[in-house]
């Protein structure tokens, strides 16, 4: 029988907390044809799904703590309370303490020795983390950090994570969890950037970043990255109407 293999701590989902759950419904369903589950629509979380399949959830931002509207990336994990430890023995934080959810699973928030939050999940279940690159569908979460080197030793020591270089200059520094077609993320030092606002970033793929841009603006989103080519794909960096910051990506053609 084939071996079992624990989670890697790799992305597994994203969420967004914002202040307008219609808005966002509307919005994103528009750009990426995401629709509401009617079982969740009054819940504490909706779930959006792209042909029948959950893609993500919304979560209301009461703005009680004076929270900004943002995405949230999850790590799937074997033992969450082991991987909180974890973190907590390597300088970082602990945001939410383990707390099992209705979703068959348990949840936590925790942050890198800088912060920087991310959060992590425990399933009962099995499940799927894999970004396919499908348009409408997460493909690439990324580490926007301004203490690159700290960040890296943190990951590396809390969770286990197989960094590999990607660049090493001022202009440029990049590592990747794993490589090639088995990278899962990115850690990115934006120290010398024009935008050095650190957090996790969520890319969600596109079949035209250039019309899903327009699009965009239609809808009332503000653009903060034009569409533009990189090695990767036509990417663009976005701002949903009520703030929250997301990417977009074209994967480039297979040759």
């Amino acid at each position: 029988m084939p071996g079992f293999e624990p989670p890697a701590a790799e992305p597994c989902w994203v969420d967004l907390l914002t202040s307008d759950v219609e808005r966002a419904i509307e919005f994103y369903g528009a750009l990426f044809g995401w629709e509401p589950s009617e079982k969740s629509r009054n819940s504490a979380v909706v779930e959006m799904r792209l042909d029948g399949k959950p893609v993500t959830g919304l979560l209301h931002n009461d703005q009680v703590h004076q929270l900004a509207d943002v995405w949230t990336t999850y790590l799937n994990v074997a033992d969450i309370h082991a991987a909180v430890f974890s973190v907590q023995m390597h300088g970082g934080v602990v945001y939410l303490e383990p707390t099992v959810t209705e979703h068959d699973g348990t949840v936590a928030v925790v942050g890198d020795p800088s912060g920087v939050g991310v959060g992590l999940w425990q399933s009962i279940h099995p499940i799927l983390t894999t970004a396919t690159g499908r348009p409408g569908t997460r493909i690439w979460n990324e580490l926007h950090t301004t203490s690159f080197a700290a960040a890296t030793r943190f990951y590396r020591a809390a969770l286990a994570w197989e960094l590999y270089p990607i660049s090493d200059t001022d202009q440029f520094r990049y590592q990747s969890f794993r490589q090639g077609a088995d990278a899962k993320a990115g850690i990115f030092d934006i120290s010398g950037q024009n935008d050095p606002e650190p957090g996790w970033r969520t890319y969600f793929a596109v079949a035209n970043a250039d019309a899903t841009v327009e699009l965009a603006v239609k809808l009332g989103a503000q653009i903060v990255r034009a569409a533009s080519d990189s090695p990767f794909g036509r990417m663009a960096v976005i701002k949903d109407p009520t703030g929250a910051e997301f990417s977009i990506m074209q994967t480039l053609p297979r040759s």
